[in-house]
């Protein structure tokens, strides 16, 4: 059942006994470690990118059509490793101690994957992290009126087969993302109808349209230069939708489950807080296949998302440790730990959850600790 309680607050920024006795178990298992430039997280980064510019350098050479569709998926799914593994963490900050490290790293992984940074950090590190599945704050709700994500949105007739269709959306996504959405975002200056972006530097600015120049030239016209037009345009296509499904079926497995709650808060601007911060993040947030060694290596650890809301600045390497850390300290304070044993059981909650959300009045109540 879809987990919503109207009458629940929304918890504190973390001042009450559970985050203090987790931070402080944390501290202890690092003891005095750097929690960040972890030798895993350089040599995982150096695979990937490795992994990413030889499947694009082979795919501009090739002359083999079945090869390159293969190359497509190849430097497709090697992206997703670059923004999962490198983009997430650098802009986070969570991936070395050093600023001018991570800058380098979120500004050259945006130069390849041809995302804003400025937006991205804004709607994602402020808004999403700090107003986890708030309906009207956090933009991973928004859809622009395509689906239903929230109990808390309104029912329309369009949303009863967006179980189906949003296949289709999830694997235009990235297209909407680079293409549309952030030109959008810049010259609007919106985040969505309810949100606005704080007013950009001329830095930022200058560092938007640098980074978007980048991208355009080498990753979407130097391919025309080496390649026949059409298969330049069908492999651009292929690459995108592989690249749209692969992000949205990892990020939106987090949160918009049967287990996750759709806290209502109290107040508007923002939101006022009552309770604990960190147990709205469990009530909100769900882990999914921690045991598949592979999808935790090429995710970033994103399937410990629940870790990664309570420790988002400790590089995502250290996240299995402290999930045994989290696990035994919610069991003591008796908040629920919501974790599907694989990532196809996640999958199939998902689909179910999109599916409730497309009826008008059908859900069940979880409410938040």
């Amino acid at each position: 059942m879809i987990a919503i309680d109207k009458t629940t607050k929304i918890p504190d920024k973390g001042r009450g006994n559970f985050i203090r006795v987790l931070r402080a178990r944390v501290d202890e298992h690092f003891a005095g470690r750097n929690r960040r430039d972890d030798r895993r997280l350089y040599l995982k980064s150096a695979i990937v990118l490795i992994w990413f510019f030889v499947s694009f350098g082979m795919l501009l050479a090739s002359s083999n059509s079945a090869f390159q569709l293969l190359l497509c998926l190849s430097t497709a799914f090697a992206a997703c490793g670059v923004g999962f593994n490198i983009f997430h963490d650098s802009i986070h900050n969570s991936f070395s101690a050093n600023p001018k490290v991570n800058l380098f790293l979120a500004r050259s992984s945006c130069a390849m994957l041809g995302v804003s940074r400025y937006f991205w950090r804004h709607k994602h590190n402020v808004l999403h992290h700090s107003y986890t599945n708030i309906l009207e704050w956090d933009d991973d709700l928004e859809t622009r009126g395509a689906l239903r994500m929230s109990p808390r949105q309104a029912w329309e007739k369009k949303f009863k087969n967006q179980h189906i269709y949003c296949w289709f959306l999830y694997a235009l996504s990235t297209i909407e993302w680079i293409f549309i959405k952030d030109f959008v975002h810049y010259f609007t200056m919106r985040i969505n109808q309810f949100q606005k972006y704080p007013s950009m530097s001329r830095k930022d600015e200058i560092e938007f349209w640098t980074l978007k120049a980048v991208y355009f030239s080498v990753f979407i016209v130097t391919p025309f230069l080496f390649q026949p037009f059409w298969k330049c345009v069908v492999g651009l296509v292929i690459f995108h939708l592989t690249l749209g499904l692969s992000v949205t079926l990892i990020f939106n497995l987090a949160h918009i489950m049967e287990e996750s709650s759709y806290p209502e808060p109290r107040g508007e601007q923002p939101p006022d807080f009552e309770s604990e911060w960190a147990v709205l993040q469990l009530a909100t947030t769900v882990n999914f296949g921690r045991k598949n060694k592979w999808l935790t290596w090429f995710s970033g650890c994103l399937n410990y998302q629940i870790e990664h809301h309570l420790f988002p600045k400790v590089s995502h390497t250290h996240y299995p440790e402290i999930s045994k850390i989290l696990i035994r300290t919610a069991a003591e304070f008796h908040i629920p730990y919501h974790d599907c044993p694989t990532y196809i059981s996640a999958l199939k909650s998902h689909f179910r959850t999109l599916k409730a959300l497309s009826e008008p009045a059908r859900f069940g109540v979880h409410p938040v600790p």
